[in-house]
């Protein structure tokens, strides 16, 4: 149904304003992810705030906002789910978090496996969110690969504040396991 509805809004953007269609599936893609993230983020955190975990709650839905949207993978069929699915494995990035605080070399070598991953498989495409131009494809493999990085970089300079790095690792893994769960990737010339 929000779909529909951001579909029809950006046609009638686009048309209006001469827009080719590169341009208007670049222009729904984007406006579908920042929806359905703003909304999701701040049910999320609202929850966990009333658990009295704000702090990692932000922690965590920082890093997936600024690294999932790009990464692709999975995806649920539904608001409804895909709300759930998120609640559930925010809870689990937590408890991890809070259970397993890794060391400074376990930072190190699961960061590495992530920027490896996403490298070599971000982002991923599918039926809930397509993306077929090339550059667009490159274009968030760049942007995924750059954020988990930068967060890989953060997580090295938190490791001795308690459990903030363990978020941003473990978050970082589960998205990446998360990226293959997928049922096809459009491979692009040059890869």
């Amino acid at each position: 149904m929000i779909r529909e509805k951001i579909r029809s809004f950006t046609e009638d953007v686009c048309d209006h304003n001469g827009y080719t269609n590169e341009v208007k599936e670049e222009i729904e893609y984007t406006l579908s992810i920042f929806l359905f993230e703003i909304t999701k983020i701040f049910i999320v955190i609202l929850l966990f705030s009333l658990l009295g975990l704000f702090k990692e709650i932000s922690l965590v839905m920082i890093v997936m906002g600024l690294t999932k949207p790009f990464t692709g993978g999975y995806h649920e069929s539904t608001q409804i789910k895909c709300l759930v699915a998120t609640i559930i494995l925010s809870g689990i990035i937590i408890i991890l978090s809070i259970n397993n605080n890794l060391n400074f070399i376990s930072i190190i070598l699961l960061n590495l496996i992530n920027i490896f991953s996403v490298y070599h498989q971000a982002p991923i495409i599918n039926e809930d969110m397509p993306l077929t131009r090339e550059d667009l494809i490159r274009k968030n493999r760049i942007i995924a690969t750059i954020s988990c990085i930068i967060f890989f970089i953060i997580a090295l300079i938190l490791s001795s504040k308690g459990i903030y790095s363990s978020i941003i690792t473990w978050t970082l893994v589960i998205d990446s396991c998360l990226m293959f769960n997928k049922k096809y990737k459009i491979k692009i010339k040059g890869d």
